[in-house]
């Protein structure tokens, strides 16, 4: 049991690109409430709208973000990149869903704590899916520390 926690220790906690990652999130996040409310509220637009463009917006400004910062890519083959990582939030939102209902409405789970613990455990598989697919071939010597 002790590997297991060293192994997810080093995996995460010591590796830069990990606190990276959870600070993009957090910009992205942010960017998606201000381009909802400002598209919605002063825009105008149905709130379905400003949803979906704060969702484009959002997810692009992570990629730049990741792709620049966190994972540091210097691959000339961008569009993959762009869409291997559209994949993987879409595929992370997908069973984001799925759990979300097997636990709320199969396990009884509150709503607020299912989502907050499919938050936690989905950012881990994201990151390991981005920095293993996504930007794969990124794993450059001096990225962790």
């Amino acid at each position: 049991m002790g590997f297991l926690f060293s192994g997810f220790y080093v995996m995460f906690f010591q590796d830069r690109r990990w606190w990276r990652f959870l600070a993009v999130g957090g910009a992205c996040f942010l960017t998606n409430l201000l381009v909802l409310y400002v598209g919605t509220e002063l825009a105008g637009l149905h709130y379905l709208v400003s949803m979906l463009i704060s969702i484009v917006i959002a997810n692009t400004l992570g990629w730049a973000l990741n792709r620049q910062w966190t994972f540091a890519s210097t691959s000339t083959a961008w569009f993959a990149e762009y869409t291997r990582y559209l994949a993987v939030n879409l595929s992370s939102f997908l069973a984001s869903l799925g759990l979300m209902a097997l636990l709320v409405s199969g396990a009884g789970v509150h709503y607020l704590l299912a989502s907050a613990g499919i938050a936690v455990v989905l950012t881990a598989f994201n990151f390991i899916a981005h920095r293993g697919w996504s930007f794969a071939g990124n794993d450059q010597p001096g990225s962790r520390s």
